[in-house]
């Protein structure tokens, strides 16, 4: 039966594989192509779909999939994409495969599909032995590599990767008890760590999977606003980019149709968001037909909540405060792939106006700029501290010298040199730093506090392009040192207004510094377009408040 979500969503599907076959750039990459054979057979054999019946789908899924033959290394893995001979990589397309050899099942001998499905068929065998015996590299590989083995399984009807897909399980979910995977990522969690569960779930009768999936969505729908995803805490590259909830619409829709009035709501708002697949709705219908139905009434509620990795995320339809103290980089001691870096300290929204960053840079030895961790004061004030320490070396002690001076090369922790640090005495330099955010009924104040080295700092607040940006002393390229009185971010009827200005100096230079981490790469990790600086030097405290206000035009 043909409901007005399948209806809107194979219209969709039909447009996208519309594209496709109207002159699209040739496919390269192994995932890509298996894309493509899902579109064209999910919009195929979607009742209602104006490519139901014709002759153009079935003819272009069958050269792809010969293109998916030729990709195939003797191995059983394919030779392009993001990794060359991979066996996670390899999963995400087996895992197109999978669902595309369900749809199948059942539809071929009526529909000439029959070749496609014998030749995903082929691939699958083919690709048994690498997918049961290979490795992964990345947390969410585990769960992606084990959802293709289950599905392998019930395609090839070999069952040896069952176990194999188990013993992966039997290290547990990395999920922490606020529903958040330990790689943090909205991206990740989206495309890999849910699906991947939820299959798992239901190959292999674990409930428990169902559930952790749930939370983290619960999780996910806490972390949302206006339609966007926080990826501030995140330990992959979604950490410095903004993330929609269309690619959690599927997932939403799964809880959603079995009752959670939660999920109701985020699955209608993810499913006109952008980056939400019609194909992967249309085959997910296709395949259970039971996610077409109608949604209950949606719930949509205010967060106020405490993260244990270091996030405070405060919000309702007027406002969002987000408070992150959780970066890797201090107990790390450096900036590294798979590590959360974001040093982003807070967000903040007012109506449609978004405070897209505060983050507070010193000029201490490129250590880069202020990343602490999140305490409560007794009365709900935020926390945010950190302590940094360097140092210049002492001589080394007789026993440790050599005449040739060819010393080991050891990294102290910001500078790596032939000079055996670990062997040497030294006068530390140390600077503390607490940033106190005290929440207001209009917004919120900051308090900076040092202790520790006199240096310079610039705290950076970064708005979201699109509004008007007023006060300040220009220095160009969008930003402004804000010296003295406030300056206003506007947007529509909605302004962010942040002052006292902090007077300006030679001595204390209006800029954001990345850290040695970057720079010494020529690197950096600076954001552009509105910004306001206000600066001083860690001699002296600093109090600056953050507040949102509606004026309409009429008013000003």
């Amino acid at each position: 039966m043909t409901t007005p979500y399948t209806a809107r969503v194979t219209a969709a599907a039909d447009e996208t594989l519309a594209a496709l076959l109207d002159g699209a750039a040739p496919a390269i990459a192994h995932r890509e192509v298996m894309r493509r054979i899902r579109t064209a057979a999910a919009c195929a054999l979607a009742p209602g779909s104006r490519w139901s019946g014709r002759e153009e789908p079935i003819l272009a899924a069958q050269q792809w999939l010969q293109q998916l033959h030729g990709l195939q290394a003797p191995s059983g893995l394919f030779t392009s994409g993001d990794n060359v001979d991979s066996p996670p990589d390899s999963s995400f397309t087996l895992n197109d495969l999978v669902l595309v050899c369900e749809l199948l099942d059942g539809r071929t001998s009526s529909t000439g599909w029959a070749p496609v499905r014998q030749g995903l068929g082929d691939i699958a065998a083919r690709a048994m032995d690498a997918v049961v015996g290979g490795g992964v590299h990345t947390p969410n590989h585990r769960w992606e590599i084990s959802s293709a083995l289950v599905g392998l399984a019930r395609v090839t009807g070999q069952q040896r990767g069952l176990e194999r897909a188990r013993q992966w399980l039997a290290e547990g979910v990395d999920v922490d008890r606020d529903g958040v995977y330990s790689e943090r990522s909205a991206n990740y969690a989206a495309h890999v760590s849910n699906p991947s569960l939820l299959t798992l779930a239901s190959a292999l009768g674990r409930e428990d999977l169902r559930g952790i999936v749930h939370r983290a969505l619960h999780t996910v729908i806490d972390l949302t606003d206006a339609g966007e995803v926080e990826t501030v805490l995140s330990r992959r590259q979604d950490q410095r980019e903004a993330f929609p909830t269309g690619p959690f619409a599927t997932q939403f829709r799964v809880f959603a149709v079995a009752g959670c009035p939660r999920c109701a709501a985020a699955a209608r708002a993810a499913e006109t968001a952008p980056r939400f697949d019609p194909v992967e709705a249309l085959l997910h219908v296709l395949i259970d037909p039971s996610l077409a139905g109608e949604l209950p009434e949606g719930v949509i509620e205010p967060v106020d909540r405490r993260f244990e990795l270091g996030l405070w995320r405060r919000q309702d339809a007027e406002r969002m405060l987000t408070v992150y103290g959780g970066s890797d980089v201090p107990a790390a001691g450096r900036v590294a792939s798979g590590l959360a870096c974001n040093p982003t300290l807070l967000r903040m929204r007012h109506g449609a106006a978004l405070l897209d960053s505060v983050r507070l840079s010193r000029d201490f030895f490129g250590l880069g700029p202020f990343r602490g961790r999140l305490a409560a004061d007794p009365d709900g004030t935020a926390v945010l501290g950190e302590d940094l320490a360097t140092g210049y070396y002492q001589p080394l002690a007789e026993q440790h010298r050599r005449p040739d001076g060819a010393y080991p090369v050891e990294f102290e922790g910001r500078f790596a040199a032939a000079m055996a640090f670990s062997q040497r005495d030294s006068d530390e330099v140390r600077l503390s730093t607490r940033v106190r955010v005290r929440e207001e009924d209009d917004g919120v104040s900051l308090e900076v506090g040092f202790s520790g080295a006199d240096v310079p700092f610039a705290l950076e607040l970064a708005f979201r392009p699109g509004g008007t940006l007023t006060g300040g002393r220009d220095l160009g390229g969008g930003a402004v040192e804000l010296v003295e009185g406030e300056a206003t971010y506007r947007v529509g009827d909605e302004e962010i207004v942040v002052g006292p200005g902090n007077g300006t100096g030679a001595d204390r230079p209006p800029v954001y510094h990345p850290g040695e981490a970057y720079t010494f790469l020529g690197g950096t990790d600076a954001v552009t377009g509105p910004r306001v600086y206000v600066t001083g030097r860690t001699s002296d405290d600093l109090v600056l408040t953050i507040r949102g206000r509606t004026v309409p035009r009429a008013d000003r």
